[in-house]
């Protein structure tokens, strides 16, 4: 017995011996790591190996990763009637099995550097989940409910319309070369935590600059330069319906394509195989080694690309794909109220009104305009490029979001040819128009909205700030 005991505490020690050394490896990990914070961003550069980049990253953002988690579990339950559990349950059974190894090493990286920085209650799916949230609240969900639970979907379930870009080239551009800039749409308390740079250095493939999540191998919004010359951003379809549950998540492709494409050939077709349908978007791509830029339509049953060296290509929400738009969608395309609507009006105004000027000044000027075309006036609302739903009487009633909801742009990015050929964008925290969103002020006006008060927080406009890679 005295032996067992015995051979039981070399085991120990033995365990013990080679855990600490680990523990000190981990510790060394965080020396190539950098963690920043200026003008409203967090800006982390990360490095290495896939779990050692990811462990770099759980740790330097533990507390925004607990912050996201706690959030967005009230956030599903209050907006889609659905719990944390089914997030993470749908990320182990649908999503999990087809994330390879490099991406499951870093995110096992995120969770065991957030765990070690003091986040002791996280679990290893709390992180798929967050990188596969979106997918599953505005596109399995829906689909699961409507095909497994028989129930119909409401409008509101169905994605909103989130977002403005433009991406132009050639003699649409001052220079010749290509401009390219985009705002993130969404409700506040919980896109107050999309304020993370990352310069992502991994050991294979492109170097990454992106605007990201807590916690994300992705960014989301999405605002992507890679080491390779490409460039890509996107738009949400609104009213978007569908899914393929044997594809592959959204997050793995792009993040897939933006780290191993050297060419918009590449890049587009990793996007369009084994398409899920989650996360529907029109992606917006461009490559600064030749010019070229394209638009990707994605559905989930249908896409289309449109590709040029002259002109541009603008984003608000709005399929353009008669197939897209007629099979895989429920918006009204002939109601000239509505947000995508007037926003799509308004990019066809300025690009006319400007062709063969645009340059990232102009571009920032976009992002913080004001136009209402449905009023025919400069006024902050649902439907101007630069969104301010909470300032809107009407709400936006096509996605059913009523007066005043707390939602809209909450910052804006730029960039063009020479910055990114030196992995550089522009980026601004809040709206910016200038206008700070003060969440105490809010729901004292609009105490219809109170249920928001322990995640609703203060956006205050920053300024544009040029980042870049860490050198």
């Amino acid at each position: 017995m005295r032996m067992k005991k015995a051979f039981q505490w070399n085991l120990i020690i033995l365990f013990l011996l080679i855990c600490i050394p680990s523990m000190a490896q981990k510790k060394d990990l965080l020396k190539k790591a950098v963690r920043q914070e200026k003008a409203g961003w967090i800006y982390i550069h990360i490095e290495g190996k896939p779990y050692e980049r990811g462990y770099q990253h759980g740790y330097l953002l533990s507390n925004e990763i607990r912050d996201a988690v706690t959030t967005l579990s009230f956030y599903v339950k209050k907006q889609y009637d659905s719990s944390w559990d089914f997030f993470k349950k749908t990320a182990k059974d649908l999503y999990w099995p087809k994330v390879p190894t490099e991406y499951r090493d870093e995110i096992r990286g995120i969770y065991e550097g957030a765990k070690d920085a003091g986040y002791k209650d996280l679990e290893l799916m709390d992180i798929v989940a967050l990188n596969g949230w979106i997918e599953t609240a505005w596109y399995y969900l829906p689909w699961y409910r409507e095909t497994v639970e028989k129930k119909k979907t409401r409008t509101k379930d169905r994605p909103k319309g989130s977002c403005s870009a433009f991406i132009a080239t050639g003699n649409a551009t001052k220079d010749g070369r290509i401009v390219m800039a985009h705002n993130s749409w969404f409700d506040y308390m919980a896109s107050r935590l999309w304020n993370v740079i990352m310069d992502l250095n991994p050991d294979s493939g492109n170097r990454i600059l992106m605007q990201t999540y807590p916690g994300f191998i992705h960014s989301g919004t999405d605002w992507y330069i890679s080491s390779a010359g490409i460039l890509a951003t996107e738009t949400t379809i609104t009213q978007f319906f569908g899914y393929n549950p044997d594809g592959i998540p959204e997050f793995v492709r792009v993040r897939k394509a933006t780290q191993y494409a050297n060419s918009l050939d590449e890049w587009l077709q990793i996007m369009i195989d084994q398409n899920t349908g989650g996360y529907a978007n029109d992606w917006l791509v461009g490559d600064i080694k030749t010019g070229e830029i394209a638009r990707l339509e994605l559905g989930a049953k249908n896409y289309a690309i449109w590709r040029t060296f002259n002109g541009y290509f603008a984003g608000c929400n709005i399929a353009l794909n008669d197939e897209v738009r007629r099979e895989e969608t429920t918006f009204d395309y002939d109601n000239p109220k509505t947000s995508p609507y007037c926003r799509y009006s308004r990019w066809q105004q300025l690009m006319k009104q400007y062709y063969g000027e645009i340059d990232v000044e102009l571009a920032k000027a976009f992002m913080a305009d004001h136009f209402d075309i449905s009023r025919n006036r400069y006024q902050p609302s649902a439907r101007t490029l630069c969104g301010h739903i909470e300032l809107d009487p009407e709400g936006s009633p096509e996605w059913e979001v009523g007066p005043y909801y707390p939602s809209g742009a909450v910052d804006a990015k730029a960039t063009d040819s020479a910055l990114a050929s030196q992995m550089k964008t522009w980026a601004f925290w809040g709206h910016s128009c200038g206008l700070d969103f003060r969440a105490e002020e809010f729901l004292k006006q609009h105490p219809e909205y109170e249920w928001q008060k322990p995640f609703l927080k203060d956006i205050l406009a920053q300024t544009w700030t040029l980042f870049s890679i860490h050198r």
